[in-house]
């Protein structure tokens, strides 16, 4: 067994020196994806007047989560403490007009979602803004953080994320018997670039920090 432990470290330090910390398959380098990273990664605003009220409703939503939590806490039996809390949430919350997540316009929004919750006009005004070039060489992924749905229930961005990722590759020991032992362990890293960008008159325009 020590004779095996010195060939897999011998090993080791072959694939150490050998190998860089991502693999030599990428298409593009690492400054290179920083690069378009930096540039374009970020949050885009479809609607700002929407992206507003939405932050403003969910601001007053949590402030009356952490009251309501605040009342409560002075309740010593745990089972009691649970069950005034959903009786003040159903009651002061989710039966609370003032509490729904309602736009002006009537609709309901939504957070998050899957790619599945991306309107076709999102990719096409934000590979339009990338540019075919950049987008030959990385295309980025492509997030939901906010919309709603219109009357023949189509999908209206508010907003959503671009990030940009890049496989990196981690050179060792890993694994166990059971599992095997392998010599590299492959994760993602995400490159966002904090940006955000808010479309006007039909051209996102970067916005100050």
């Amino acid at each position: 067994m020590k004779f095996i432990g010195i060939i897999l470290l011998l090993l080791t330090s072959i694939f150490l020196i050998a190998c860089s910390a991502n693999q030599a398959s990428n298409k593009i380098s690492n400054s290179e994806l920083e690069n378009l990273a930096s540039k374009y990664g970020g949050v885009y605003v479809f609607n700002e007047k929407f992206e507003k009220e939405i932050d403003k409703q969910e601001q007053i939503r949590d402030s009356k989560r952490k009251e309501i939590l605040e009342r409560i806490k002075t309740i010593p039996n745990k089972n009691e403490r649970n069950k005034k809390m959903r009786e003040i949430l159903k009651l002061e919350f989710y039966d609370n007009p003032k509490m729904q997540q309602i736009l002006s316009n009537g609709k309901p929004y939504f957070k998050g979602g899957t790619s599945s919750k991306i309107s076709e006009s999102c990719y096409e005004e934000i590979y339009k803004f990338i540019g075919d070039e950049n987008l030959k060489k990385y295309k980025p992924w492509i997030f939901s953080n906010l919309y709603y749905k219109d009357k023949d229930e189509k999908i209206v961005q508010i907003s959503c994320t671009v990030a940009y990722e890049r496989v990196k590759t981690q050179y060792g020991l890993f694994g166990d018997e059971a599992k095997g032992i392998s010599f590299k362990k492959n994760s993602f890293e995400s490159l966002g670039g904090g940006n955000k960008f808010i479309l006007v008159n039909g051209k996102f325009i970067k916005a100050e920090k």
